[in-house]
């Protein structure tokens, strides 16, 4: 585990941004204290670029609502206002000490407070339970500052009380371990593993964001955590059979893999640098390189993690996760193909890739290339006889040439065919196929004359 290199000066300033300082300053001339909080202020210590910067005060929510011109009652009852400025928004809730949690995930009522220290008390992890202002510092009541340069997941106060709390707290610590590659608490480790089954209360929506956060986090191998610590049973079925030991294989072998072989990594170093969790792809290992995909395109991070199970499993684990369909539909493609070889040839490949968007398809190739030297792999795909390069160099070809590979690709559309009388109802989307396998063939006969003469 890599340990982080924290600012530590003792009158250290953190840089925030105008915005914040305006919401801050207002709040401040109004009388009542306010800081950044949580994520912003752990985010900002370690050197990374907060994706959300919260604001917690002494201000009451109808404080909060008189300061500032517009704002939205996001959770008014629990004290939180929206303020609007500009065409950001910024959460500033009141401090408060929560109630009883009866469901496991929330407070059944909450009780306003003037002392920052309560506020914070009630958090989850140390290392998000810091504030910062330009007046007072960091505030840092639990440790979190020891803790960050540690590379430490502890709970704030009793491990046992903040899981009972809220349940879904146990996949959050996972996913910080992942995000930076950080250790979990002893005492919180034993807490987790004695509260998992609390996770059954949790909705599958709330525990399928964790888990993509965790897979498109830098360390996907830290996924074994849920198994570890007797978390799987309670968040899905079917995942028992991911094969986590396969995980640390992929990444042992995939520098190795990229040896001898280039190709063009632009475009997906571009894409991760402007995804929403910039701190979820590391491009200078050829594993997090190959992986480097935006969230919207984690169905590729599952596929990695189900290499060798039946395409049905995979879709009955995310639609038990109450997966969207886009990502159960291209995370079964993926599978389905990772382990059967693609035969060099034009024609099949367009096949392949006619299945899929072109993104994902680049996904598979270089899934692809990363399995390759793994066990199951070379058992599926004939012991590794599929020529990767080759594919590769078949693919660009055929995207330098533009040859059509898909059904709108086409010349011709179904209006044509009815128009010609050659063809309607379900005959329309057979023709058009017959029509498509035979520009993969001949690029050339992709006319609107040549298809409608001679494809019947």
């Amino acid at each position: 585990m890599a340990k982080r290199s924290i600012k530590k000066e003792k009158n250290l300033r953190i840089e925030l941004p105008d915005n914040v300082k305006l919401i801050i300053s207002e709040l401040e001339k109004g009388g009542y204290e306010a800081y950044a909080v949580g994520g912003c202020v752990r985010d900002s210590l370690i050197g990374r670029i907060p994706g959300d910067w919260d604001i917690t005060t002494s201000a009451l929510p109808q404080d909060i609502k008189r300061t500032f011109r517009r704002t939205v009652d996001t959770g008014i009852e629990h004290g939180t206002v929206t303020v609007l400025i500009g065409n950001s928004s910024y959460e500033v809730t009141t401090y408060r000490i929560d109630g009883e949690y009866k469901d496991s995930r929330h407070p059944s009522s909450v009780r306003f407070t003037d002392a920052i220290s309560e506020d914070l008390r009630r958090r989850d992890f140390t290392i998000n339970a810091m504030a910062y202002n330009d007046k007072s510092g960091i505030v840092d009541l639990f440790g979190g500052r020891e803790d960050l340069e540690t590379g430490v997941v502890r709970c704030v106060g009793d491990a046992n009380e903040r899981f009972d709390e809220d349940a879904l707290r146990i996949l959050r610590a996972v996913r910080f371990a992942a995000q930076l590659d950080f250790d979990i608490d002893s005492m919180t480790r034993d807490a987790i593993a004695q509260h998992a089954p609390r996770l059954k209360a949790v909705s599958k929506e709330r525990v399928l964001v964790e888990i993509s956060k965790l897979i498109c986090s830098a360390h996907i191998e830290r996924i074994a955590d849920i198994f570890q610590l007797g978390i799987v049973p309670y968040i899905a079925k079917h995942f028992r059979e991911i094969n986590i030991a396969q995980i640390a294989e992929l990444k042992r072998s995939a520098v190795e893999a990229y040896a001898g072989y280039e190709f063009d990594h632009e475009e997906t170093i571009a894409e991760s640098e402007a995804a929403e969790n910039d701190d979820s792809f590391i491009p200078e290992s050829a594993f997090n390189l190959c992986m480097a995909c935006p969230v919207k395109y984690r169905y590729i991070r599952f596929a990695y993690l189900t290499e060798g199970m039946e395409a049905d499993n995979i879709d009955a684990m995310l639609k038990d996760l109450k997966s969207d369909n886009i990502t159960r539909k291209n995370a079964v493609i993926l599978a389905r193909h990772i382990l059967t070889a693609i035969a060099p040839d034009q024609t099949e490949l367009k096949r392949v890739m006619s299945e899929m968007e072109p993104e994902l398809f680049v996904g598979l190739l270089k899934m692809k290339l990363i399995s390759s030297r793994t066990r199951a792999y070379q058992l599926k795909c004939a012991d590794g006889s599929e020529d990767l390069r080759e594919l590769f160099m078949i693919a660009e070809q055929i995207d330098k040439n533009d040859e059509p590979v898909y059904l709108s690709e086409l010349a011709v559309s179904g209006a044509d065919i009815m128009s010609e009388g050659i063809g309607e109802g379900p005959e329309i989307g057979r023709l058009l196929h017959k029509m498509q396998e035979a520009v993969w063939a001949e690029p050339e006969h992709n006319t609107k004359e040549w298809l409608l003469a001679n494809i019947r």
